[in-house]
C-alpha cells in the first residue's frame, strides 16, 4: 500500500526521491476510491507552525495567480490550507493534494509527484527540503512546473472522462473530414458541418462550450503570428457562425488583444492564441483558446479552437476542460511517427 511522505521512513524517502515518479493508475484502478473535491481545488498540507507564515503565503499567492484571459477575474486554483497535523482521511481522498515536508535527511529541496495514492486520478506533489526557506526557494524558482503538473493533471481527468463517455460518432467525423482525431465526451453534438469548418458543442440552458475545427492551405510564411491568425480565425467565424440576432456573428475582442504563444506540446509545434471573444451586433462574449498546426500529410494548416459562453458562471473550469479536449487532438502523422 502507497504511504504519504510525512510518514514514510528516511530509507524508503530517499529511494522515492532517486527513482522515477510514479505514474499511477490512470484512473483505472478498482482497488482506491474515486477522487473528491471539485475541479481547481488544491489540498495544501504544512506544520500548523508555518502556515500562516512566508512558505505558507508563497503557496498560496503562486497557486491564486490569475487565470490568464477570462471576462472576470478568478484565480489559477483554489487551495485549501490544511495543517499536517489534521490531514485526515477526509483529505486524503481529494483530486490534488500538496504535502510540505521538512526533515535533515533531505539534503535539498524537491518536487517529487506522484499518482493515485488514496484515490484516483489523483495526484499529490511532495515538496520536501531541509529547511522551510529552502522550499520556499524552490517553489519560487519552478512555480511554473508546479503549476503545470496541476494543469496537465487537470486536463487527464477531463481526458479520461472524454475517452470513458466518448461519443465515437464525432471522433469518426472530424477523422475522416480532417484525418485528425479527437475526442469529444457524452452532450458535445454536431453543429454545424461544411467543407472546411466543423462546429461541436455541448449547450445547457446556462452554458455553452464549442470547439471548431477548421483547414486551410498551408501558403503563408507569416501564418503563425498573432496578426494572420487572428484575421483567419474571424473569416472563418464570420462566414459560419452567426450571432443571435440577424447580422450579428462571432468576432475577435481587440480591444483587450489575445495572447500568442509558441507551444511545443508532444512534440508537435502550435502557435496558440488565448483570448475574448465577441459577437458583432449582439451584446455577448467570453474566453477562447485556439491551436494551429501544419498537417504535412497534405501541405494544410488545422486549427482546434474553443470557446465558452456562460455569462451566469464561472468560467475557468470550463475552458480549461475545452482546452483539455484541444491538446488531446491528434494528426494521422504523429502516429505514423511514433510508429
Amino acid at each position: 500500500m502507497k504511504k504519504t511522505l510525512a510518514i514514510l521512513p528516511p530509507l524508503i524517502l530517499m529511494l522515492l526521491l532517486t527513482t522515477s515518479c510514479d505514474k499511477g493508475t490512470g484512473g483505472k484502478s478498482s482497488l482506491l476510491p474515486n477522487v473528491t473535491g471539485s475541479a481547481g481545488e488544491v489540498i495544501v498540507s504544512m506544520n500548523r507552525g508555518v502556515i500562516n507564515d512566508s512558505i505558507g503565503k508563497t503557496l498560496k499567492s503562486v497557486l491564486e495567480d490569475e487565470y490568464p484571459m477570462l471576462p472576470q477575474s478568478e484565480p489559477l486554483f483554489r487551495p485549501i490550507m490544511v495543517p499536517s497535523q489534521n490531514f485526515s482521511n477526509i483529505f486524503r481522498t481529494h483530486r490534488n493534494i500538496i504535502l510540505i515536508k521538512v526533515g535533515e535527511e533531505f539534503k535539498k529541496a524537491q518536487m517529487v509527484p506522484q499518482h493515485d495514492v488514496w484515490a484516483a486520478p489523483q495526484f499529490v506533489l511532495n515538496i520536501v527540503g531541509p529547511s522551510y526557506p529552502a522550499i520556499e526557494e524552490l517553489v519560487k524558482k519552478d512555480k511554473d512546473k508546479l503549476v503545470q503538473m496541476l494543469e496537465q493533471n487537470e486536463r487527464n481527468r477531463v481526458v479520461q472522462n472524454a475517452t470513458k463517455y466518448e461519443v465515437r460518432v464525432l471522433r469518426e467525423l472530424i477523422k475522416e473530414k480532417f484525418d485528425v482525431s479527437m475526442v469529444f465526451p457524452k452532450g458535445y453534438t454536431l453543429k454545424l458541418d461544411t467543407t472546411d469548418f466543423v462546429w461541436i458543442s455541448y449547450e445547457t440552458p446556462s452554458l455553452s462550450q464549442g470547439i471548431f475545427i477548421y483547414e486551410y492551405p498551408y501558403t503563408d510564411a507569416n501564418t503563425f503570428t498573432a496578426e494572420y491568425l487572428i484575421a483567419k480565425r474571424d473569416s472563418m467565424l464570420k462566414r459560419y457562425v452567426p450571432g443571435p440576432t440577424k447580422g450579428s456573428y462571432m468576432i475577435t475582442e481587440t480591444l483587450i488583444p489575445p495572447v500568442f504563444q509558441p507551444l511545443m506540446y508532444r512534440d508537435r509545434y502550435f502557435g496558440q492564441l488565448r483570448g475574448l471573444w465577441d459577437v458583432y451586433g449582439h451584446p455577448m462574449g467570453g474566453p477562447f483558446i485556439s491551436l494551429t498546426t501544419v498537417n504535412e500529410t497534405n501541405n494544410s494548416i488545422i486549427t482546434v479552437d474553443g470557446y465558452v459562453h456562460a455569462p451566469k458562471l464561472d468560467k475557468r473550469n470550463y475552458i480549461r476542460q475545452v482546452e483539455a479536449l484541444l491538446l488531446n487532438t491528434r494528426l494521422a502523422e504523429d502516429k505514423e511517427k511514433k510508429e
